[in-house]
């Protein structure tokens, strides 16, 4: 099995599944030149700007305005409570070089997907093609900036970052539980890795790892705050209450959580439209003129072309785009849990496309962003996925890249 492949691991025994394998990349690397990468990286980090400061105003909206934007009503409290800024996150663009638009799309700030690839993976392609690591500094960056990230957790729980048991959670399949794994290596000291189900609360006192009974104190859990709010026990118990004090007491404190969820709901570039220019300063204001599409939560104020997606939508599921008032495409993914929430209305943008083995494929580019430890965001790694359809939905390919 090459990086070009997945296949699923059987449950209990850890064994490769090769027959259900299918294809997740493409054995082949794509040549960008070094100044695409350094203006995306650098337009990131204004949009950045921009995310944070909608973070601090987020935390200050009353729970009304939070609902009427999408934010369910049980995640509220943690949103406001989380003073640790969000620590990463993923934006996906429109970086259309042919057309000249050039347009952030959404941010991914509670996601584990594309991490590893735009990190470390592309470099390791590029190497095997005889090309150079796109961006090579993209490591140290996660790493250095995870490092303090954590240190400033354990200010939180008034702790030294040796005196804390820090663990890394995801759901149990390869790709997610793979990136905790791979992210842990990053973190300078002891750590666990374990998959969410073995994850438990004592007594309301605090979580810890059923496998080992050892508490947990700093945890990175990449799991939705959207699905664990729902989330039951055998019994049929919900177990997100229980979850909910621990973190409002400062029991256990998980990173990039309640802060990143913040960022998280789609209508978050609709609130910045509705806050308007003139509440940000200079250059952050010209940062939503030049980079962020226009966006509401009411499809006529966008006209009658626009891009439709749920609010708490992921990988394109439940989007469509209209196009002179006809739906023009509709995602593969059409789940009741997202086609039946609120939708967010968005300007139709045009994608670049990438002509590949005679196909005309579809191009999103990922860009990360990370806390500097003064709660600035820098660029860290650069990714593009590519789609045979107009929608890039959880069925799109990793294409690697190298300068």
């Amino acid at each position: 099995m090459g990086w070009y492949n997945v296949c699923p691991i059987e449950e209990g025994t850890g064994i490769p599944l090769t027959d259900q394998e299918t294809p997740y990349a493409l054995y082949y690397c794509h040549t960008v030149s070094p100044q695409t990468i350094q203006e995306i990286k650098q337009a990131s980090e204004l949009v950045g700007s921009v995310l944070m400061e909608a973070w601090s105003i987020v935390r200050t909206l009353d729970e009304e305005t939070l609902l009427d934007y999408g934010f369910p009503k049980d995640a509220i409290k943690v949103v406001k409570h989380d003073s640790l800024a969000p620590f990463c996150m993923r934006l996906d663009w429109c970086w259309n070089e042919e057309t000249g638009v050039k347009k952030v799309i959404e941010t991914n700030p509670q996601t584990p997907s594309f991490w590893f690839e735009c990190t470390e993976g592309n470099g390791k392609v590029a190497e095997h093609f005889e090309l150079k690591d796109p961006v090579y500094d993209a490591q140290n960056v996660l790493s250095v900036s995870l490092n303090q990230h954590i240190q400033r957790a354990a200010q939180v729980l008034k702790k030294r970052v040796q005196e804390c048991r820090v663990a890394f959670t995801a759901l149990n399949n390869a790709e997610d539980l793979g990136t905790m794994r791979w992210l842990s290596k990053k973190f300078n000291h002891k750590s666990a890795v374990l998959p969410l189900e073995y994850l438990r609360i004592k007594d309301g006192k605090y979580l810890f790892d059923s496998r080992t009974g050892l508490p947990i104190d700093i945890l990175f859990m990449w799991y939705p705050i959207e699905w664990v709010i729902y989330d039951t026990d055998d019994k049929g118990e919900r177990l997100w209450p229980a979850l909910e004090q621990l973190i409002l007491e400062n029991k256990v404190v998980i990173v990039n959580f309640g802060s990143a969820f913040a960022l998280q709901p789609k209508s978050i570039f609709a609130l910045i439209t509705d806050l308007g220019l003139e509440l940000f300063n200079h250059k952050d204001a010209q940062t939503i003129f030049d980079y962020f599409p226009k966006t509401s939560m009411v499809p006529e104020k966008i006209g009658n072309s626009y891009f439709a997606k749920p609010i708490l939508g992921r990988e394109g599921a439940g989007g469509f785009a209209v196009k002179s008032g006809e739906v023009a495409v509709r995602s593969h993914s059409n789940d009741p849990w997202y086609i039946e929430q609120d939708y967010v209305y968005q300007e139709l943008l045009e994608l670049p496309t990438l002509e590949l083995a005679q196909q005309s494929m579809t191009v999103v580019w990922g860009a990360w962003l990370y806390n500097n430890g003064q709660d600035k965001l820098v660029s860290g790694g650069v990714g593009m996925r590519v789609s045979e359809g107009k929608i890039t939905d959880n069925i799109s390919y990793w294409c690697p890249i190298g300068c």
